[in-house]
């Protein structure tokens, strides 16, 4: 069986909570729109003299809300450093995760309908925010630039929003799970972090209401991955073993 830990790659593995905790611990409380251009990946020209331009940090530890559904609309969010998880909570209770934004996913853009935020942003682990206030936004036509940043990266996460609810009417329950993992190691890779090897921020409950399963099928279908020797498991870490045997997954 391949084993993937050995295998040599030029992907970092992820920093450790201690590293992520230094980082965001830093003095530094602003960033510019160069850096929200770079966090964003957002290939548009910008406005000569603009790439200075600040915007303020806000940190959070684990367990803090960024956002709180029915809180008005005060701006947007990008992530800067960190994992988080966005839900919403039916009238009977019910949780669905909706998503879990990662290092430059934006946050907030369901706050512009109706100036109010429809559903709860919860930080997963220690989290670094850049906020774009609304006024910056929607003020004047020296911002265009940072309204078309903002409109691209909405419709990028739009499109994330649809992937993942394509996991969850797609295909059986446990298969949704190796799924899950597959779209987790693209968004690891995408940060430039190993796509083989990474811990996990969310729990497998978290999991579960995100994938419209529960939390047994969750595990269960990790256990069958690791008896199949697809991937192995140590608590949240996560290392792929057999990728394409984790892309046809069907258990």
């Amino acid at each position: 069986m391949l084993n993937v830990q050995a295998m040599p790659t030029t992907a970092p593995w992820q920093p450790t909570a201690g590293q992520l905790i230094r980082q965001i611990g830093s003095d530094e409380r602003w960033s510019t729109l160069k850096e929200l251009q770079s966090l964003l990946r957002y290939d548009g020209h910008l406005q000569a003299g603009s790439e200075a331009e600040l915007f303020q940090r806000r940190r959070l530890k684990a367990g803090q809300s960024a956002l709180v559904m029915g809180q008005p609309f005060d701006g947007l969010y990008v992530v800067r450093l960190g994992t988080l998880k966005t839900l919403i909570t039916n009238v009977d209770g019910g949780v669905h995760v909706l998503g879990f934004p990662m290092k430059g996913s934006l946050i907030g853009f369901d706050g512009i309908y109706q100036n109010t935020y429809t559903s709860d942003v919860v930080a997963l682990t220690d989290c670094d925010l850049i906020r774009i206030p609304a006024t910056n936004l929607f003020a004047s036509e020296n911002n265009n630039h940072l309204e078309h940043m903002a409109y691209w990266a909405s419709s990028h996460e739009i499109i994330q929003e649809q992937e993942a609810y394509s996991l969850t009417r797609s295909v059986k329950s446990e298969a949704r799970v190796a799924r899950f993992l597959l779209t987790m190691s693209h968004r690891f890779e995408d940060m430039g972090w190993s796509p083989n090897r990474f811990i996990l921020p969310m729990t497998r409950r978290d999991i579960g209401h995100h994938l419209s399963v529960t939390v047994e099928t969750v595990s269960r279908a990790f256990s069958a991955l690791v008896q199949q020797g697809i991937i192995e498991v140590d608590f949240r870490e996560i290392s792929i073993l057999e990728r394409d045997a984790l892309c046809h997954f069907e258990h």
